[in-house]
């Protein structure tokens, strides 16, 4: 059952990406190119933007990571040995 949901959901996806390139070619023909081309700089701009924030989000990520790291050293040389058999 599993196998044929996947399949449905693939035979949509492909026709979804069909109807929008079908829906492209229609509306560049019809002159709306400028249109187009102003959403398309839209998407750079929106891209360039997100790319900049997972990058500020991993940075922040392996900040995180270290101070905990050495916080976790820290408790760990604060505990005391166990006594030697």
């Amino acid at each position: 059952m599993a196998e044929v949901w996947n399949d449905v959901k693939r035979g949509a996806g492909w026709a979804v990406g069909f109807g929008a390139v079908l829906g492209t070619a229609f509306v560049l023909k019809r002159g709306a190119q400028p249109a187009m081309k102003s959403a398309m700089k839209g998407l750079l701009r929106l891209r360039t933007a997100s790319a900049e924030m997972a990058e500020r989000v991993q940075d922040i990520y392996a900040e995180a990571e270290a101070e905990y790291a050495a916080e976790t050293l820290m408790q760990d040389d604060d505990q005391p040995s166990p006594p030697a058999g």
